[in-house]
């Protein structure tokens, strides 16, 4: 398990009074059972940008298909992609986790990132366009 970043609380709407944490990790199993199984070309090319998607994104939209759980989306201009992390919320409610945790990322095409931004759920923020 390691350390990733710390989540901005002014950016969480309902979910800033409900968190037991505002650390992020990502754990073990997620990263070796999952993303280097299916995305480890994109973790390879994110991995260093993380903790920037996560505290600096361009939007943060409240998964409509897993309860208590965020996207974060950002573009991440010095390799010209867009990156996608899911996060898993430790609230007060939830026994199981007491830290938030990455289920995954990847990496978005335009038209993916529309979508994403449209369909999968309710924008809670979004960083000022420029």
């Amino acid at each position: 398990m390691q350390f990733v970043a710390n989540l901005d609380e002014k950016k969480l709407g309902k979910y800033k009074e409900e968190l037991i944490t505002r650390e992020v990790i990502l754990t073990d199993e997620r990263l070796n059972e999952h993303i280097l199984i299916r995305h480890k070309k994109e973790y390879n090319e994110l991995k260093i940008y993380i903790k920037d998607i996560i505290e600096k994104p361009d939007y943060i939209i409240e998964d409509n298909r897993h309860k208590e759980t965020l996207i974060y989306l950002k573009h991440v201009k010095d390799i010209d992609k867009n990156g996608r992390i899911v996060v898993k919320l430790a609230i007060r409610t939830d026994e199981e986790h007491c830290k938030n945790s990455i289920i995954t990322l990847m990496q978005l095409n335009e038209r993916t990132l529309k979508q994403t931004i449209t369909n999968r759920g309710k924008i809670i923020w979004k960083a000022r366009q420029e």
